[in-house]
């Protein structure tokens, strides 16, 4: 009996111990910005990785920012109000290797990831032409987004115990984001012939090559 309850103890401590290494291998982490030092672009993320081994890491992170702006544009010599809406949304999914030089409790890294974007900038005027207030205008502008960029990046992890460290990461990023081709639509009910007009909108390209992620503090969890 006793030597069976003495395996029974080493089987569930191995099963233990390699479930726990197993779980050590993935983490997951957020960023804030502490100081804006060099006003670079600060990217809101949700980061994750596995580890391959002590040295190698792939990693995926999600980045999702949202803005919504509400502007009135009163009436001259009238009680009238117009409003102009602008929504933009941008989704965006990246995928990288990061190669680790661990020591003790700190492990720079090195690494290199592809993204990609997607999104939408969308404008509604009620009552005005976004300049003017107009009793009987209304208009939409919809425009979706795409894009794709490349990040090379190095970074720090610093150990504060087994499952939870802190770090910094800098990198360069080159990104091209395509406003595509949208529409324009105009609804003015004062009109006798063109009540309801909707024209394109050209597509824009933007790219750029810039410094990230200055004066960011990364927390994360090892599982």
């Amino acid at each position: 009996m006793k030597n069976y309850t003495l395996i029974a103890i080493i089987l569930v401590s191995f099963i233990t111990s390699s479930f726990a290494q197993e779980l050590k291998k993935v983490t997951a982490e957020t960023q804030f910005r502490v100081v804006n030092l060099a006003n670079t672009p600060y990217i809101p993320n949700l980061k994750f990785r596995y580890f391959i081994n002590e040295k190698s890491a792939i990693r995926t992170t999600f980045d999702y920012n949202s803005a919504t702006s509400i502007r009135e544009i009163n009436e001259v010599d009238g009680d009238g109000i117009g409003t102009v809406e602008k929504n933009n949304t941008l989704l965006a999914f990246s995928l990288g290797y990061e190669h680790h030089f661990k020591t003790d409790k700190v492990s720079p890294y090195v690494g290199a990831e592809l993204k990609v974007f997607s999104g939408n900038i969308n404008e509604f005027g009620s009552r005005t032409d976004s300049v003017v207030f107009i009793p009987n205008f209304n208009y939409t502008s919809k425009r979706p987004v795409s894009g794709f960029g490349f990040h090379l990046f190095t970074g720090v992890d610093v150990d504060i115990s087994k499952t939870l460290f802190v770090g910094t990461e800098l990198g360069f990023a080159f990104q091209s984001i395509q406003q595509k081709r949208g529409t324009f639509n105009t609804k003015d009910a004062s009109s006798l012939s063109d009540a309801d007009v909707t024209t394109d909108i050209p597509s824009l390209t933007n790219s750029t090559f810039s410094l990230i992620n200055v004066g960011v503090v990364r927390l994360g969890w090892r599982f």
